[in-house]
């Protein structure tokens, strides 16, 4: 098996983690490169009074009746994940045999605002897209003019879009709130941009209730189409549990899945035992295994 191994799924979450325990923790689990991501979330969307109006009508339908309490935890979530892409980028310059960044843009903010972000990822020379519909509040399908600015951005500049798809934390656990990130609405744009490469970050299974909730809406678009591809972070299982493993190898094989470890969100999960889950897998070949951790990232990034 190859010994370089590629995190595709990392979170530099200052405020939670420093750059040196990252570092610690990719040592520790033998990771050569990990991929950082932006995440441009905006907590100021939940003082507005229409969108305010929309989730609490949502969770009153859900029967939660604390909808102040579940704003406040929102709110607190997309405060601890914003993430610049100046600092990723900051990151990357600091130790570029370590980090590849990628931005992030969102799609739910003005055109002129996605206009600025993607000079900005460019002018920063980050290497792809981080795009996430729960905590951005976008609808691929009602998003077309900004999506499709997005793409074309992504098809001139040879760049990489990460997709986030399952559910999220807090209200994002039910579906209601996360139906947005349901892999099966990126078909249009898959199929019109077929030079840009898009993995789908969990391949549609991240969700406490439900694991596994559009698992196969994720094999679906990957079937048939060649620029998908999907990473397993939070996800790991996927190669440990028969059912999954079996059906990965059978509808899409292992040439466009990525390892990625979602670290540090997923609490007590760590890189190193995401690695270990898929170096002990009874359902992947050594060749397999050596693809997924890292030779497919490096033919993705063209490293």
């Amino acid at each position: 098996m190859s010994r370089r191994i590629v995190d595709f799924h990392v979170h530099p979450l200052i405020k939670e983690i420093s750059e040196k325990e990252i570092l610690k923790e990719m040592k520790r689990a033998n990771v050569d490169l990990a991929v950082l991501l932006a995440l441009d979330v905006d907590s100021s969307l939940l003082h507005e009074k229409a969108k305010r109006r929309e989730i609490l009508e949502k969770l009153l339908n859900l029967y939660v009746w604390n909808g102040n309490q579940v704003l406040k935890e929102m709110k607190r979530i997309l405060e601890k994940a914003e993430t610049s892409n100046r600092l990723v980028a900051k990151l990357v310059e600091k130790y570029p045999d370590k980090f590849i960044g990628f931005g992030s843009v969102n799609p739910s903010r003005k055109l002129e605002h996605v206009k600025e972000k993607l000079k900005e990822i460019e002018k920063l020379g980050l290497s792809g897209i981080k795009l996430i519909p729960t905590l951005q509040f976008f609808n691929p399908k009602k998003e077309k003019r900004k999506l499709d600015e997005i793409f074309e951005f992504c098809e001139k500049t040879d760049k990489v879009i990460v997709f986030h798809t399952g559910c999220d934390p807090s209200a994002w656990e039910y579906p209601e709130f996360s139906e947005n990130a349901n892999p099966k609405l990126l078909e249009g744009y898959v199929k019109r941009f077929r030079n840009v490469q898009v993995v789908l970050a969990h391949m549609g299974c991240y969700s406490a209730r439900y694991p596994g909730i559009w698992f196969e809406e994720a094999l679906n678009l990957g079937r048939r189409y060649r620029n998908v591809w999907f990473d397993i972070s939070a996800v790991t299982y996927l190669v440990s549990e028969e059912k999954f493993a079996n059906a990965i190898k059978k509808e899409v094989g292992w040439d466009h899945v990525l390892f990625g470890s979602d670290f540090p969100v997923i609490k007590d999960c760590d890189i190193a035992s995401a690695v270990y889950e898929v170096k002990t897998s009874n359902f992947l070949s050594e060749v397999e295994k050596a693809k997924v951790l890292g030779s497919n990232a490096a033919r993705l990034l063209g490293l």
